[in-house]
This record gives structure tokens, sequence and C-alpha cells, in this order.
């Protein structure tokens, strides 16, 4: 009797509806190895990018996380290796008329940094996108 290999834990990072109407969601998960990041895309991308890739996006878009937002340690994270976890985070501030996903990058010895999680998202599709040689797509229109 065979043993099947364990449920890879999955982070999901974004959702986007498409020109179509259907939903498209991006996760992320640790790669085979335990040593990289995966992203997959449900319109099939996928590709694995570094820890250090993800933690430079995160520093380039990321802005520090006001003491006032609760951070439990409940909720959707992804343990990576270095001892950095991407968090996802529902927040309603009070300027806004509904809540939105961030996603929340911990770093060994340094504050959180939150970033706008569809931002973020398309940074790193576009990453995946390059490393893989694909062309990234213009829109996600039907050309019309």
């Amino acid at each position: 009797m065979e043993l099947a290999e364990p449920a890879r834990r999955q982070l999901l990072l974004d959702e986007r509806i498409l020109a179509d109407g259907s939903v498209s969601r991006t996760r992320a998960s640790l790669s085979g190895d335990g040593h990289k990041v995966h992203i997959e895309d449900d319109d099939g991308t996928a590709g694995v990018l570094s820890v250090p890739a993800l933690d430079r996006v995160m520093t380039r878009y990321g802005r520090a996380l006001d003491e006032s937002v609760e951070r439990s340690l409940a909720g959707d994270a992804l343990d990576l290796p270095g001892g950095y976890r991407l968090r996802r985070l529902r927040y309603h501030a009070i300027v806004d008329a509904e809540g939105r996903d961030y996603l929340v990058w911990e770093r060994p010895g340094a504050e959180p940094l939150a970033a706008i999680a569809t931002m973020v998202t398309a940074a790193l599709r576009y990453l995946v996108l390059r490393l893989s040689g694909d062309p990234p797509q213009e829109s996600e229109s039907d050309g019309t």
C-alpha cells in the first residue's frame, strides 16, 4: 500500500475576476525542496521564487504595519525558511467603504511590512512569468 504524499500547505494571495466573469486565485506554498516559494495561479501560471526574491518584492511595496492593527497568530500564514512568514490579512480601515486584503511580511529582527495583496500578487506573477520565459499578458481582457 502506497502512502499518499502530504498535501502542500497553501496560502491564498489574491482573487480576481477575469473578463469572462470567472474567478482566478493565486496561491503560494513551499516548493518541494522546502527552500523556495511556489506561486501558482488558476490560469496556469506557476513557478518558484526564492525567499530573497519575495523579500525584495515585499520590501519594495510594503509599509510598516500600523501598531493598531491586530496581528493575531491565528489565521492564514505560510512559514518560510530563515524565520520569514507571509500572512494574509483582511483589514477594514475607517476610510475604506469595505475591507481590503493585505499581505503581511514578517521578517526576523525587523518590523512587519504590509502591502495590498493585489499589487504584490501582480508583481509576483510577473516575476514568475519572466523567469519562465513566458511573456507577461498585457491585460486580462478578451481583446475586444
